[in-house]
């Protein structure tokens, strides 16, 4: 990558991580191309010219912070971690995370586009499934996790659990408390009880 190139990725990545910082907090349709320009330090023509528009600059938003999330659980479920403590953390952060989002930035990263919805279930098939599939491992290993429950079972609950939340009226009434709620389930509903993870 020579010095021009740099300076662009450099430039790209301002303007990502300009609209990730207000999207996390703000409606995305109430944010302007003119705010994204000068919080990331540059001119309007060059979101423009780098995403085409504030839709396309959305999703590579989210495809950056779901990647920075998913590299960061990947650290950890490839730690020498005892699987309790993993489960500990992934409940830690991911309630971290939850805290980040509040019900209008929720609604900012579901998004319709048919495009979207495959670099999604591309990254799942690619990264988020393998992963869960070594935790499993290493719980039913540890004897954390009962060998009665299959890998499929859990992995089609998690499926279950992704499709209720690309339903527009579920979303659109999970607040912040909802999403912990939801996240204490599933991770000690299907790994086991909380108080065994201290």
């Amino acid at each position: 990558m020579n010095g021009f190139e740099k300076r662009r990725e450099i430039k790209k990545n301002q303007i990502i991580d300009a609209l990730k910082d207000l999207v996390m907090v703000r409606n995305f349709k109430d944010i302007g191309v003119r705010e994204i320009a000068e919080r990331a330090g540059v001119s309007p023509a060059s979101i423009y010219n780098f995403f085409g528009n504030k839709d396309e600059l959305a999703k590579e938003v989210f495809y950056k912070y779901m990647e920075d999330v998913g590299e960061e659980f990947n650290i950890m479920v490839d730690s020498d971690l005892p699987f309790k403590e993993k489960v500990k953390r992934m409940f830690d952060d991911s309630i971290k995370y939850q805290e980040k989002l509040n019900a209008e930035g929720l609604q900012n990263f579901v998004l319709e586009d048919p495009a979207f919805k495959k670099h999604v279930e591309e990254y799942a098939h690619k990264v988020t499934i393998p992963m869960m599939v070594r935790l499993i491992d290493q719980g039913k290993a540890e004897g954390y996790i009962s060998n009665a429950i299959s890998i499929n079972t859990i992995m089609l609950f998690t499926s279950a659990l992704a499709n209720m939340f690309s339903n527009p009226e579920i979303r659109n009434y999970c607040d912040i408390e909802t999403r912990k709620e939801l996240t204490q389930l599933f991770l000690y509903g299907v790994f086991g009880d909380d108080n065994n993870t201290n």
